[in-house]
């Protein structure tokens, strides 16, 4: 039953899930930051899970809209008129 007490006791547990989730995102990101570090001390340059999507093929996609010299090269964007 919902009451004032019940309410109380759900809205602290509510804040402590979120500290929790607060530091476990800090924590993931403190070790992905380490893991990054320890691989470009290592001389690898990137530092990626098997099966992640590498820098060099990150930087080849492209969104279709994005002109490329293959596709004519010509500008995308609209003029404005004057």
């Amino acid at each position: 039953m919902p009451t004032a007490l019940v309410c109380e006791k759900m809205e602290k547990l509510q804040g402590a899930i979120q500290l929790m989730l607060d530091a476990k995102k800090s924590v993931d990101r403190t070790e992905q930051e380490l893991r990054i570090a320890a691989a470009r001390k290592e001389g690898s340059g990137h530092a990626t899970r098997v099966g992640s999507v590498g820098a060099q093929q990150i930087r080849d996609k492209r969104s279709a809209s994005v002109a490329t010299e293959g596709d004519g090269g010509g500008d995308t964007k609209r003029q404005k008129r004057d």
